[in-house]
């Protein structure tokens, strides 16, 4: 990381246009602001830059929050993608900046009703997926990622289970893009995590993965293979 980070950011974008976005910082003692961009899919600016003030102490979370008026909303029918453009800012001097694309959509579960989307009653039709080619083994390329999100999609279904791990990023990219809900999933398969371990390799899952706008359910682990004791630590790193 640079003397000047932006380590982390977290997006709540919703089906209304509510935007809000949580960036942890290190380091930024010489910065006096962090600024934010939406930034629509060709590249034109959403409105004006927004910013925040920084933390004491040159590290720590801050929020920037903003409002989109009448968004192009996420669905696997329609993958409507926006970029969030961050920056540290000293005067006019650009100290660091990361770039993290998001979508704007509404995913729900309605106790008797179903999953809605933005809305909208939905119906998973969909796959359980292992990463894996016959030359390369659990070796895959980007283009194989992209590869069986087309194939998936060329089966008339919507949905994909990671089973029984989280995939590359390249293939949640590939699911952003190309429209395919996601059903990304904590390793264990028979055995479950221990609830230390288990805490760390859920925050790192949901660290990682958790602006991707195609996954609308976390699953903890598999057949057996998951520790209740961990059902809190999604939603708390989410």
């Amino acid at each position: 990381l640079p003397a000047q980070a932006i380590e982390h950011v977290a997006i709540d974008a919703r089906a209304d246009g509510a935007f809000a976005a949580e960036v942890t910082l290190s380091h930024v003692r010489d910065a006096d602001r962090l600024e934010a961009q939406i930034l629509a899919a060709d590249g034109v600016p959403c409105g004006a830059p927004f910013t925040a003030r920084l933390p004491g102490g040159g590290a720590g979370r801050v929020q920037v929050a903003a409002r989109l008026e009448a968004p192009r909303l996420w669905t696997a029918e329609t993958p409507h993608l926006y970029t969030l453009r961050l920056a540290l800012r000293r005067g006019e001097e650009t100290l660091h900046t990361i770039a993290q694309r998001f979508g704007f959509r509404t995913f729900e579960v309605r106790d008797g009703q179903g999953l809605y989307l933005n809305g909208r009653r939905i119906l998973l039709k969909g796959i359980c997926r292992h990463s894996f080619r016959p030359a390369t083994g659990r070796a895959l390329n980007r283009d194989d990622c992209y590869a069986d999100v087309r194939l998936i999609r060329s089966m008339n279904m919507n949905a994909v289970r990671m089973s029984h791990y989280p995939p590359d990023e390249a293939f949640l990219d590939a699911c952003d893009e190309l429209g395919l809900y996601v059903l990304d999933e904590l390793s264990g398969w028979q055995h479950a995590h221990g609830t230390p371990i288990g805490r760390l390799l859920v925050r790192e899952l949901v660290e990682r993965d958790v602006n991707h706008p195609s996954i609308l359910l976390w699953d903890n682990g598999n057949e057996g293979g998951w520790n209740e004791k961990n059902d809190a630590e999604f939603a708390r790193w989410d």
